[in-house]
């Protein structure tokens, strides 16, 4: 596997899509500071799956994402991909038929990463299993970034030790080893957990016997219970049934009777129908007698009412007139009177409006009086409230003086007190109890430890089944598609074979060519030279005819001996190949030399040659190579079937696994999420209890430098004392220097006083005109009515003298219609009394009939209430019946839902029945609380018992299998750490002196056991004596990291490796050596170097430029070492 190129896009300062083509042996990469050589570093290392921004130099994943530039916008995403040439198929794994491979990886502005290989999305775990074992990682030995050769000199003996592990590949070592201590530590919380069962079913199975034979007896009391429940049941079957005879008997004995009963109703039914028809046209003469009565009645009261109507419209009319008549008198009278008010509201007007012409003048003085009676006042109160202002804040200067006085002797006393106090003693019981609260708090914390662990383990486990299950699956799923394709070919080459010859005598024979094993070199010539006697099939027969026509039945023979190394066949093939030998190269090589004369040959193009004459080979043909791939895919094909059925069985046991797995994960988290809630409960309880301890601790340590200061507070709390009391004379003094208030409020109130006299004055002038102005407006508004009074008056008098005058009129119409009136009420009056007397005669027939039919309806209703008595018996004794039904219903419901039927009716007691049923019940009773699933409990636990010690024994062999599992991992690990450092130090010793000239160095490991030893370096340049790495220079560290990083890789070379300026500490000498020893390792692993010096790029064999066209945007050009 081989780097090819490296693309960048949006990556640091590659702005743009950018490849690199690195393809050569060794490749250099050049360019000024800060031009972005080094983040092509960072790229490779991050696409190999580098996690931590720190180590790409940035605080967030998407600090690697193109920032912007000045003319550019920031880069939305960032992508980096390594093209590999995996033509070898180095490459194992799913991707081992891939002639190239394509790993990259990119990041969006959600910091969210996306793996892929061939643009195949994969997770990162994915490109580490691919490139595990090449040497190539994130933080490998075959990335050397600046500053990375001189942390590895530093680096601690433990550090050192990864670079070995890495080389010796024991990754998959430690790894089956973590996952057998994990199944280790599993299996013996299994055992001890099966063990603490096992106890527990102890104790639990010999309960569960108790119980057991208690539910038995229970049994027995309750069958014999249900015997005789069935007994009583049936009795009350029995007995139901002879009451519920008796009801039906009573039942149609009263409706017989009930019958009779409604035959005789009819008959006296219609003799009352006949009554109530004589009543009812007696009712209706009656009345029509009524209603002519009324009628009469009505029209009288009519025409009485229209003559009192009449008589009062005369009346009305009467008074109208004399009411218009007095009207007329008065509208007359009041028009002389409004004549004299009008003359004396013009007289007021006059004299109101001389009165106002007086009053303006005085009350202009007034005002001017008053303005400037409030200026004075107004001026004194300002000299008042600054007086006051200044006085209060006197008198607050004050106060705050003799409040900070009172504090600072109060201050005084309390330190004084203070000086008497005892330093408070540390709680004893506190510390105990906290003590014990730390000690449960381990004890919580191993449990959930060992709970987390436990957790760990079942997931691990998980991760594992899922992980075997997937593999297996991607095996099976890849087994199925390689027999699909290897099926296809098959078929593919079988259709490609020619058939029989149609002359065949056996056409079922097998053929030639099946039967001819023929070297691969030679394949092409024997198929060329053979043609179509290939398809001829082996037979006894038409010998001769083969021979002739080339194609038909071939009897067995045997291969010429000059051509037996090269094919192998039971067919004679002397009459071909007998006259021919073999010549093992092609024509374009052939000298005259190389033949023989007499002989001629058979090339490996297929041509028949010879000194004297040359037989060019015939068509190409491949049934031979076809014919051999025919044969490797049908012993593939039943390779891969019993691969397959394997494969469907391991995949049935992982499935089954897996199932096994996550029940137990599942256990295990219930159990994590206990022991966690417990812990945070107590962890609780003992935070709660430091914080007080703690809170003592500061009250302590605050009496204590309090005490340390004491003396110090008291001497500052007199000074502060003394302050106050300064401070209060001060204040006292500047309070007894202010001007007495009282002559100021004094002037202020008189001033105040005259303000308001002449402002009362003032507004007694204003009332005065106020008054006179309503006044004038009023006599004004009052002259204007009485003119329009006046008009009214005019023509209300007009309006009522022709009035009086209709009125006049109507009195006399209404005479003569009252006269009329008079006559027609003497004659409607004769009439009503006719009417009368027939209406009292129907009311005579009329209540003798009623009496008859009440008379009647009263015997109807007897026998009514006799029918009704009959009916209730009946329908009682119908319900009885019912109930009687239901209450059987319900008894054999009872029954029936014990699976029984009504017994034989037997002479039985039902007292003594529900007494031994009661005794029954009293004897369970008596047994208390039974468990009637004891005895399938007791079943089940005694073989759960059995399954468990079962177990238990499995359990114990699974732990000493384990066991010696890891010490066989140990060992195998110890050997291969010891080999490999035993080849790495033999490379180092041998590169130490190249790059040095001379000299000498050596890997050792440290004290104790291989498997935890760290390793140390010792090494002595020629001619110094080195006790300690620290005090090389920095080249000599430089060429020491690089002699151990090469001897690393050529125990395990990585397909490429990367090198930033590692030549920078270097002399020109030094970088010789450096160089040289490049172009040697350079045919096993390709170099890319980052360098400034011009002797490290004269040995690559491509360069590489990288500038800034434009600030912050890094980009490629062309170099030409020559310029």
């Amino acid at each position: 596997m081989r780097l090819t190129a490296i693309r960048l896009a949006g990556f640091k300062s590659f702005a743009d899509n950018t490849t690199f083509p690195v393809d050569a042996p060794v490749t250099g990469i050049i360019g000024p500071n800060g031009c972005g050589k080094s983040n092509i570093i960072d790229a490779v290392r991050w696409v190999l799956g580098e996690t931590a921004a720190k180590q790409l130099r940035g605080q967030a994943m998407t600090d690697i994402i193109f920032a912007g530039a000045a003319n550019r916008r920031a880069a939305g995403m960032a992508s980096v991909a390594l093209h590999f040439d995996n033509s070898d198929g180095s490459a194992g794994g799913a991707f081992a038929d891939y002639a190239e491979l394509i790993i990259a990886r990119k990041v969006g502005s959600d910091g969210q990463s996306q793996y892929s290989i061939n643009n195949k999305r994969v997770r990162r775990r994915d490109i580490v299993e691919l490139l595990q074992g090449t040497g190539v990682g994130a933080r490998s030995y075959a990335v050397i970034e600046q500053g990375m050769i001189s942390r590895i000199i530093e680096a601690k003996p433990e550090e050192l030790r990864s670079y070995i592990e890495e080389a010796a590949g024991i990754a998959h070592y430690k790894t089956r080893r973590k996952e057998s201590e994990a199944r280790m530590t599993d299996v013996r919380e299994h055992l001890t957990r099966h063990d603490d069962r096992l106890q527990q079913l102890g104790k639990q199975r010999d309960k569960l016997a108790q119980e057991a034979a208690t539910a038995r007896q229970w049994r027995e009391l309750n069958q014999k219970q249900q015997l005789l429940a069935h007994r009583l049941q049936s009795w009350q079957y029995h007995q139901t049934q002879r009451q519920l005879d008796a009801a039906q008997s009573q039942y149609q004995e009263d409706r017989a009777a009930l019958e009779d009963l409604f035959a005789h109703s009819g008959i006296d039914e219609a003799q009352l129908a006949a009554l109530a028809e004589q009543h009812a046209a007696a009712k209706e003469a009656h009345k029509n007698a009524e209603n002519q009565t009324l009628q009469s009645a009505a029209q009288l009261a009519q025409l009485r009412r229209a003559l009192e109507k009449d008589r009062q419209s005369q009346q009305h009319l009467a008074q109208n007139a004399r009411d218009h008549e007095a009207r007329l008198a008065r509208l007359r009278q009041q028009n002389g009177e409004d004549d004299g008010q009008q003359q004396h509201h013009r007289v007021e007007i006059e004299r109101l409006e001389q009165q106002l012409t007086a009053e303006r003048p005085a009350l202009d003085e007034a005002r001017a009086a008053s303005d400037a009676a409030r200026a004075a006042a107004e001026t004194l109160r300002h000299k008042l409230d600054a007086n006051r202002e200044t006085r209060h804040h006197a008198e607050n200067r004050l106060y705050t003086a003799t409040h900070r006085l009172n504090d600072a002797q109060a201050q005084y006393q309390r330190l004084e007190q203070r000086r008497a106090e005892p330093i408070g003693q540390e709680d004893e019981e506190d510390a105990d109890t906290l003590e014990t609260l730390a000690l449960e708090q381990e004890t919580l914390a191993i449990a959930l430890e060992t709970a987390a662990d436990a957790l760990a383990a079942a997931e691990e486990a998980v991760q594992t089944a899922q992980e075997q299950h997937h593999a297996n699956e991607n095996r099976l799923r890849q087994q199925h598609t390689q027999r699909e394709r290897q099926q296809t070919e098959l078929d593919t080459l079988r259709r490609l074979q020619p058939p029989p010859a149609a002359d065949s005598a056996q056409p079922d024979a097998p053929r030639l060519s099946e039967h001819l094993r023929v070297d691969p070199v030679w394949q092409t010539a024997i198929g060329r030279h053979l043609g179509e006697r290939l398809h001829a099939s082996i037979g006894a027969a038409h010998w001769q005819h083969a021979l002739t026509h080339g194609h038909a039945q071939l009897s067995g023979g045997g291969v010429p001996a000059a051509w037996q190394p090269y094919l192998a066949s039971d067919a004679d093939l002397h009459p071909w190949l007998g006259h021919l030998q073999p010549l093992a190269k092609h024509d374009h090589d052939i000298h005259p030399d190389d033949l023989a004369d007499g002989i001629q040959y058979l090339t490996l193009d297929g041509s028949s040659i010879s000194r004297s004459s040359v037989q060019p080979a015939p068509a190409a043909d491949d049934q031979l190579a076809r014919q051999s791939r025919i044969v490797t895919l049908e012993a593939a094909l039943a390779a891969g079937e019993t691969a397959l059925r394997t494969l469907e069985a391991e995949h049935q046991t992982h499935q089954e696994t897996l199932a096994g797995a996550i029940a137990q994960r599942d256990n295990a988290r219930r159990q994590y999420q206990q022991h966690e809630q417990q812990q945070r409960e107590h962890s609780h309880r003992l935070a709660l209890s430091r914080q007080q301890q703690q809170h003592r601790a500061t009250l302590r340590a605050q009496q204590q430098r309090a005490a340390a200061t004491l003396a110090e507070d008291i001497a500052a709390a007199a000074r502060h004392l003394e302050q106050a009391r300064q401070e209060q004379t001060q204040a006292e003094q500047a309070l007894a220097t202010l001007p007495p208030i009282q002559a100021l409020e004094y002037e202020y109130q008189a001033q105040h006083a005259h303000y308001q006299e002449t402002a009362r004055i003032t507004q007694q002038h204003e009332e005065h005109i106020r008054a006179a102005e309503t006044a004038l407006e009023q006599h004004r508004a009052h002259l204007a009515a009485g003119e329009k009074q006046q008009t009214r008056l005019a023509e209300d008098i007009a309006a009522t003298e022709t009035a009086l005058a209709t009125l006049h009129e109507q009195l006399e119409t209404l005479a003569l219609t009252l006269e009329e009136n008079h006559l027609s009420l003497e004659t409607h009056e004769q009439t009503h009394a006719e009417n009368e007397q027939h209406r009292a005669l129907s009311a005579q027939t009329l209540e003798k009939i009623a009496h008859e039919l009440h008379r009647e309806q009263e015997a109807q209703r007897e026998r009514a209430h006799r029918r009704q008595l009959a009916e209730e018996r009946l329908q009682h004794h119908q319900q009885q019946i019912e109930q009687l039904h239901q209450q059987q219903q319900r008894i054999i419901a009872g029954l029936l839902s014990d699976n029984h039927e009504p017994l034989p009716e037997a002479a039985e007691d039902e007292a003594t029945l529900s007494a031994d049923i009661r005794t029954l019940k009293q004897q369970k009773e008596a047994l208390g609380a039974v468990n009637l699933a004891a005895i399938t409990d007791y079943d089940s636990a005694e073989n759960e018992y059995s399954a468990l010690e079962t177990q238990c024994r499995d359990l114990r062999d699974t732990l000493a299998l384990l066991e010696e599992a890891i010490n066989k991992l140990d060992d195998e690990t110890r050997s291969r750490l010891q080999e490999t450092l035993d080849i790495v130090n033999r490379h180092f010793a041998n590169l130490f002196p190249i790059l040095f000239r001379g000299g000498e160095a050596e890997l050792a490991w440290t004290d104790g056991d291989i498997l935890d030893a760290g390793i140390t370096i010792a090494v002595r340049p020629p001619g110094k004596k080195v006790k300690n790495l620290s005090v090389l220079s920095g080249g000599e560290k430089a060429l020491t990291a690089l002699a151990l990083v090469f001897a690393l890789f050529r125990l395990n070379p990585a397909p490429f490796c990367l090198l930033d300026e590692v030549d920078a500490p270097l002399d020109d000498a030094n970088v010789g050596r450096l160089s040289n020893l490049l172009r040697d390792m350079a045919t096993q692993t390709q170099f890319i170097v980052i360098t400034h010096r011009k002797r490290t790029m004269q040995t690559c064999d491509h360069l590489i430029g990288v500038t800034m066209s434009e600030p912050g945007v890094s980009r490629l050009v062309a170099v030409q070492f020559a310029e």
